[in-house]
């Protein structure tokens, strides 16, 4: 895992935010000492060509900070799913005969608990999981579903619908570890990182009769940069850091199932 995501958000932001703006006023600093600023003439020919880099820059920054929410999004709504289907397992699995129906609902809890108690904190670590405990459970869980004999034509309706949903259930835990934990490539970071450099290292050449209005200019510049990288970074893995997709749909679950047991947990017992 990169050991950014190891970061409390104000350190990445301070870490990321920082050098941008550190290499941007170096960058003025050595132009204005080395005297290769452009001539007064020519600052209106080379502001032309800046615009049309600096426009091609930030669509293309633009369409990268879209696609990071979009996938961010995604994990979220996958993390729904997930959670939801977990809690419509426990709750057909009333219509199954015991002692498969009691099973089945207790490992379905315990995978519960197991992805927010001690899952969630694994990966946002960039730890392996996949000898983990809530892995397991699921794999006894998906045993015991499979297994199952129905025992009346009830019994036959509910474990067919069951196991749609445990065939859903496994795709999109499969999906949220895939989606959660990848990010953009080596090569869009090295361009980012080319563009940025194109866009802010043209600014250090402008003939600026004030050095403070040249500092603040590229400081300006550099820190929106700063800012649009520190974006990209922290959403880039939906499930890495402190700044990740929240596990609360799977609490919401588990509190819901606490609900039903107290509703109508002795009535089917009985």
């Amino acid at each position: 895992m990169n050991p950014l995501y190891t970061f409390s958000q104000p350190l990445m932001f301070t870490v990321i935010l920082l050098p941008c703006v550190l290499l941007g006023l170096a960058g003025v600093w050595v132009v204005r000492q080395g005297g290769w600023m452009l001539d007064s003439e020519d600052n209106s020919a080379a502001a032309l060509a800046h615009a049309f880099v600096g426009v091609l820059y930030a669509v293309a920054l633009g369409l990268m900070v879209v696609g990071v929410q979009s996938g961010y999004a995604e994990v979220e709504m996958v993390v729904m799913k997930e959670a939801y289907l977990t809690g419509d397992l426990y709750i057909d699995s009333n219509g199954l005969s015991d002692p498969d129906r009691s099973e089945i609902q207790r490992l379905t809890k315990q995978y519960l608990r197991a992805v927010v108690d001690e899952e969630w904190a694994a990966i946002s670590r960039g730890e392996d999981i996949t000898e983990d405990k809530a892995h397991l459970l699921l794999g006894e869980l998906a045993h015991l579903i499979i297994l199952h004999e129905p025992q009346s034509d009830r019994g036959l309706v509910v474990y067919g619908e069951m196991l749609s949903q445990l065939n859903a259930l496994l795709d999109q835990r499969r999906e949220r570890l895939h989606l959660g934990v990848n990010g953009v490539g080596l090569v869009t970071w090295i361009i980012v990182g080319m563009g940025a450099f194109m866009t802010i290292g043209m600014a250090w050449f402008y003939n600026t009769i004030s050095p403070r209005a040249h500092y603040g200019l590229v400081g300006i510049m550099s820190v929106m940069f700063g800012l649009m990288i520190f974006l990209i970074v922290a959403m880039d893995h939906p499930l890495w850091g402190q700044f990740s997709v929240s596990s609360g749909p799977f609490s919401e679950v588990i509190e819901d199932i606490e609900l039903w047991e107290k509703e109508f947990g002795q009535q089917t017992e009985k």
